[in-house]
């Protein structure tokens, strides 16, 4: 029986993807358990012909699907489709796995029957020789079973179920119907939210799996990338907002998707804050958002504002980006940066 599918979503990255692959089987004891897919998403370099080597010398544990470009999301909607793992996760092919907790972590899911196990992870920024590990609040003790209706998502402070830090069941992710956006960014978002109305129970263990590769300059995560992309974060942040307002859910996990996405809208506000001032598409852009949220999403609206209080004083200029509101948006978000090094959204 596999215990775990680890989807590995590849797009040239023939430069990282051996170091990825070498970290997964590592331990060769468990690769019985384990179901490695790896997704060639139409690369331009050598990444399929170093997949299709892994998956001749590890018949039994690796799969390729060689597909046409797609984006991550088709990538892991692939996977998905053919997973035969108890549990499934993703693992991009630039980062890799702690060697020594990983296949601890396969052992244990033996252990559960529940719809997501939560660990660790690491934050490797590599340029600046640093790691930042990742753990959930200390208020949230680990191998108990949590019931999702009525845990204290208060507890997670700003954090929830990321996608670095989840193991899913792949019974409850097929319930959920979960297809994620393709040729679009930030589909993890949708990867963390959609299944939450298919979810009854979790529980977290403590094990550091994930090292999560941070310093690319093409990473969507950069600063330059998001305004690049900021449609694309509209459109996941547009999709996720009508889930919370149509799809039944009790308040609890209401309020845990509402927390979220306060969050994703902090970072579309700061990826507007963070492009040019006098881009004029990109003022005329956010206008018609703060609008919309306003008039459609009250709740939200205000609830955003109440948690950045940058974002009343962004709104105080019309979106003009005056002088006096980018001195004030640098003090709030030098601010936030000294506080926690977390992921983004």
């Amino acid at each position: 029986m596999k215990l775990l599918t680890v989807a590995v979503p590849t797009y040239n990255t023939e430069k990282y993807l051996d170091r990825c692959l070498l970290s997964l089987l590592h331990d060769e004891s468990v690769l019985d358990q384990l179901e490695i897919i790896i997704i060639n998403d139409g690369s331009k370099d050598n990444s399929l012909s170093i997949a299709r080597r892994y998956e001749k010398k590890f018949p039994g544990s690796i799969i390729v699907i060689d597909k046409t470009n797609g984006g991550h999301g088709s990538t892991i909607n692939a996977a998905l489709k053919i997973a035969k793992g108890k549990y499934f996760r993703v693992i991009d092919s630039d980062d890799w796995v702690n060697i020594i907790d990983f296949p601890r972590l396969i052992k244990e899911l033996d252990k559960y029957d529940v719809d997501i196990v939560l660990t660790n992870y690491t934050r490797e920024l590599v340029y600046e020789g640093a790691h930042v590990k990742f753990i959930y609040s200390d208020k949230i003790q680990y191998n108990k079973n949590y019931d999702m209706s009525d845990f204290d998502y208060k507890l997670f402070d700003d954090d929830y179920f990321f996608m670095a830090t989840s193991n899913i069941k792949t019974e409850t992710l097929r319930k959920s119907l979960l297809m994620l956006d393709e040729k679009t960014f930030y589909v993890d978002m949708e990867y963390v939210i959609f299944p939450i109305k298919e979810m009854s129970d979790f529980v977290y263990l403590n094990y550091d799996i994930y090292r999560y590769f941070i310093g690319r300059g093409d990473q969507s995560i950069s600063i330059k990338s998001m305004v690049k992309n900021r449609k694309d974060h509209e459109k996941v942040l547009l999709k996720l907002l009508n889930f919370y307002k149509y799809t039944k859910m009790n308040k609890n996990k209401r309020d845990y998707v509402k927390k979220i996405l306060v969050l994703m809208l902090n970072s579309h506000y700061m990826i507007y804050c963070g492009g040019k001032a006098e881009n004029n598409l990109m003022k005329k852009e956010i206008k018609i958002f703060d609008s919309q949220l306003l008039e459609n999403y009250p709740d939200l609206y205000k609830a955003v504002a109440k948690k950045f209080p940058y974002i009343d004083q962004y709104r105080s200029t019309k979106f003009l980006f005056t002088k006096s509101f980018f001195s004030f948006y640098k003090k709030y978000v030098n601010h936030q940066l000294r506080i926690r090094a977390r992921g983004s959204l």
